[in-house]
């Protein structure tokens, strides 16, 4: 008798497909959060440079693409958890690491 009922859990396991909703939003999200990053922590640094009281609100923005990317590798992560769709999920991941690791770099080149 339990041999019959993991046969049927194991058909309604093999019957279940996961939809790539969810990696190709993280990359999607990763993509705009990275971008929202280097836009913002460029432009900031630029007028940090050209003006005694910069603008505030290029620290936002950056701190929104951090949410974002942040979003976004929670997304992946659980893309990757269910088994579903790997390769987006680790692209995703990949995307939303990327533009912190450049962020990093400039501004150690630029202040070191």
């Amino acid at each position: 008798m339990s041999e019959q009922g993991s046969d049927a859990v194991d058909e309604v396991v093999e019957k279940i497909t996961h939809s790539p909703i969810t990696s190709v939003l993280a990359i999607v999200l990763a993509v705009v959060g990275g971008a929202l990053m280097g836009w913002s922590f460029l432009t900031g640094i630029g007028q940090a440079v050209r003006m005694p009281h910069p603008d505030s609100i290029w620290i936002a923005l950056f701190f929104i693409g951090v949410g974002l990317d942040i979003v976004a590798i929670v997304l992946a992560l659980i893309g990757i958890i269910r088994r579903a769709h790997r390769l987006l999920s680790v692209v995703a991941v990949v995307l939303a690491l990327v533009p912190g690791l450049i962020v990093l770099v400039v501004a150690a080149l630029r202040f070191l």
